[in-house]
């Protein structure tokens, strides 16, 4: 029986500059505007020490589908961008 591997999207969240206090809240309403509606496999958020925030995703099928290392690039640079921005509004709310 073919065994299958499960995709897992893992959202680095950057949390510098944030009180210790605060960033429960800040991964939480982050995560929550970015985490796929749907998606089939595993979501990892992790925050990190850093004013940076990615987004990555292991699926070993990727590794050797040319086609499908193109489409998963483009993807995670909009995804990406998209977390840019939410993150750049909520820094601005969070000024104001």
């Amino acid at each position: 029986m073919k065994q299958i591997k499960t995709k897992i999207l893992v959202i680095y969240i950057g949390v510098a500059g944030i009180r210790n206090e605060d960033i429960e809240n800040y991964v939480h309403k982050i995560t929550k505007k970015i985490t796929p509606q749907s998606f089939n496999g595993e979501i990892i958020i992790i925050p990190i020490q850093s004013y940076d925030t990615r987004i990555e995703c292991i699926n070993p099928q990727y590794i050797t589908k040319v086609e499908l290392v193109k489409k998963h690039n483009e993807m995670i640079k909009c995804l990406q961008e998209e977390l840019q921005n939410q993150l750049d509004q909520f820094k601005l709310n969070k000024n104001e």
